[in-house]
């Protein structure tokens, strides 16, 4: 089995909640689809575990911002605050590791990317069918996992139609005669309305997929956001999963 994980967004409480279940289920391979900085309290912290513990890792967009001293202008107050937290938190070391992240990885029948494999350095979202029809199109592979919405989806290929399924409650069996792609939600800021930390767990054997709900305190996440001086609602949001 393999546990994919994305969006910890300097959420150590929430990443350390999701591993410690990684580990229970006796799960040793994890794939990681970006974003381990932004918005959160601990980037350093994160980076540090991600680089340790996953085999697997692509460059998320507020990664990729953070390797640079580009502009930020244009972004909203919130996220900006983020960015530049995390500029200034991790050190030489993880800003080249940052840095060396691809951005995507094919390990043959899944792709891994962030956001979308139709232009991946522009992090489209994947939540239309026009952007669905666009990945597909650049997707090589019978199956794909992603993150950057928050919100666990799969959308399937069939034929000419786009179809969008939610996970539910029990293990789902991938059809390999069609392109998927599975977003694996958020570990650090679920924005689905349910706070639970959130990951996937897929079995290559059969090519079944499972989501996984994970309880932590965000009461303490929430603390360390402020107690950093980010903006409130970094921490807010915590709470509702939006």
């Amino acid at each position: 089995m393999i546990a994919l994980i994305s969006d910890i967004h300097g959420n150590i409480d929430a990443l350390n909640a999701v591993l410690a279940d990684i580990e229970k289920q006796k799960i040793n391979t994890i794939w990681c689809l970006g974003d381990i900085v932004g918005y959160g309290a601990e980037p350093s912290q994160c980076i540090e575990i991600i680089r340790r513990r996953c085999d697997h890792v692509v460059l998320g967009n507020h990664d990729m911002l953070t390797t640079d001293d580009g502009d930020l202008t244009y972004l909203s107050d919130h996220v900006r605050a983020g960015i530049l937290f995390a500029r200034k938190k991790i050190n030489s070391e993880h800003l080249s590791w940052l840095k060396s992240l691809p951005l995507s990885h094919m390990e043959n029948p899944v792709t891994l990317v962030h956001a979308s494999l139709y232009h991946p350095e522009g992090f489209s979202y994947l939540d239309s069918d026009l952007e669905a029809r666009l990945h597909f199109q650049s997707q090589e592979t019978p199956f794909c996992f992603i993150g950057h919405t928050h919100v666990p989806m799969i959308s399937v290929e069939n034929g000419n139609a786009i179809e969008w399924k939610d996970f539910g409650n029990q293990a789902i069996l991938l059809d390999k005669s069609m392109k998927c792609s599975v977003n694996v939600g958020s570990v650090g800021q679920p924005r689905d309305q349910d706070s639970r930390a959130c990951y996937v767990v897929y079995e290559p054997s059969n090519y079944s997929i499972q989501i996984k709900r994970v309880e932590y305190d965000f009461h303490v996440a929430q603390n360390r956001i402020l107690d950093a001086g980010l903006p409130q609602i970094n921490a807010a949001r915590l709470s509702v999963g939006r």
